[in-house]
């Protein structure tokens, strides 16, 4: 009987092991919670070039954001600037591939000539502020075009009473009004160059300048010669706030061209 007793035992015993090793390997329920996944093993590896800083006045200590080898970038771009204060008086106005206002030459005690260079919606401010022959005092930084001339970029300007910064533009209360498909004919009496160097437009004898991208400006020099006729269609560029156009002339930005009784479409 009692060796019985001990069987039974024994059998109860294995049977409850086996069911909670069933329990154990039995699926989720669908929809039921995944445990998460516990690692425990070494550190994955540092990336390639990583920099741990330490602490310490000005550094962020390791395993902060940005702690992953990012290096001390003092530019023009990016970082700090340094910032430096010349003075001199007003040259002669600079506008861009638009003829928009965005500088002027700047004239210092010594004689040196300086381009100073700033955003363009800053045109308005800076022409109702100065004209040439006046003196200024000019904050600022030097800088290098992709076109690799040395210029000054002015972050601030003062001229008498008159003080400009050069802050963000003024986002417009109601935006503006998508601009309407225009129609232009003329005649071509010159091919517009960029500062690149690359033709990037042709000059209508209507005060037009038919904007093109340079690989299409480089295909009309051969087939809109000048003195030929030119019916463009396309969309105004339309100055922004605080710009100022310094040559007179209506910029078309090309969809569709004329040439010859040929049509071509501008892509």
């Amino acid at each position: 009987m009692e060796i019985n007793a001990n069987y039974l035992a024994l059998l109860f015993v294995a049977a409850t092991l086996a069911i909670t090793d069933v329990n154990a390997q039995a699926p989720a329920e669908p929809g039921a919670p995944v445990p998460p996944a516990i690692l425990d093993g070494p550190n994955p590896p540092e990336p390639v070039g990583f920099n741990r800083l330490q602490p310490g006045p000005g550094r962020r200590p390791p395993g902060n954001p940005g702690a992953y080898g990012r290096p001390d970038r003092i530019g023009p771009n990016a970082g700090l600037t340094s910032l430096t204060t010349v003075s001199g008086k007003v040259g002669q106005w600079i506008g861009n591939d638009d003829a928009i206002l965005d500088g002027f030459t700047l004239t210092g005690s010594g004689n040196e000539s300086t381009v100073v260079k700033f955003p363009p919606h800053l045109g308005q401010q800076v022409q109702n502020a100065v004209k040439p022959g006046s003196t200024v005092t000019i904050t600022g930084f030097s800088d290098v075009n992709p076109e690799g001339e040395t210029l000054f970029r002015l972050t601030s300007l003062s001229a008498g009473k008159a003080t400009i910064a050069d802050a963000p533009p003024v986002v417009p209360a109601t935006p503006p009004a998508a601009p309407a498909l225009t129609t232009s004919t003329g005649k071509v009496t010159d091919f517009k160059i960029g500062r690149d160097g690359r033709v990037n437009g042709i000059v209508l004898d209507n005060q037009t300048v038919v904007k093109v991208p340079p690989h299409v400006a480089y295909q009309l020099t051969n087939l809109a010669t000048k003195g030929s006729s030119i019916t463009v269609q396309g969309y105004p560029r339309n100055l922004r706030d605080g710009q100022v156009q310094l040559d007179k002339k209506n910029i078309l930005n090309a969809t569709v061209l004329t040439i010859n009784g040929q049509q071509y479409l501008v892509r």
